[in-house]
């Protein structure tokens, strides 16, 4: 499938909805108490391209433990709708050309099986939540011994 086609095949949620998400998000999985969270994702600063944390959520989340990357696509069911957004960094930061494809605090809805085939449109560290926002996956550009370093938390 190419760009165009996922695109337009997942849900970009509107102003009020992905907020709404992603607040439940932080309230539900993100020690928002911890040194890192304070310091680095609440205190936002202002760059040219707007407001950006610099922090990783997945630095804070609660109860996580560290999954194999082939667990993310074989724990969901294929034709789940999920949530899926990343940490909204400035493009000062992220030097990798082309790296956004959807706004910065864009939160899409899509099928997993839809993530899982197109992921290479997405950025590198993603987080996937269900729609109840009672477990969550992470993806993120970091590895461990060679394998990429994902997180689960959450009752999956």
């Amino acid at each position: 499938m190419d760009f165009v086609r996922f695109k337009s095949a997942v849900i970009k949620l509107g102003a009020f909805e992905k907020s709404n998400i992603r607040k439940k998000y932080i309230e539900k999985f993100v020690n928002t108490e911890s040194d890192v969270y304070q310091e680095q994702i609440n205190a936002l600063r202002k760059y040219r391209d707007g407001y950006c944390y610099q922090g990783y959520l997945w630095d804070c989340i609660i109860g996580s433990t560290i999954v194999d990357e082939d667990f993310i696509a074989r724990a969901v069911s294929a034709n789940e709708q999920v949530y899926v957004f990343w940490d909204i960094h400035s493009s000062e930061r992220i030097l990798i050309k082309d790296y956004w494809k959807f706004e910065k605090d864009d939160v899409l809805q899509m099928s997993m099986k839809l993530l899982v085939e197109n992921e290479v449109f997405l950025p590198e560290d993603i987080y996937i939540v269900d729609k109840d926002i009672t477990w969550t996956l992470i993806k993120t550009h970091e590895d461990i011994d060679g394998k990429r370093y994902c997180m689960k938390s959450g009752n999956i």
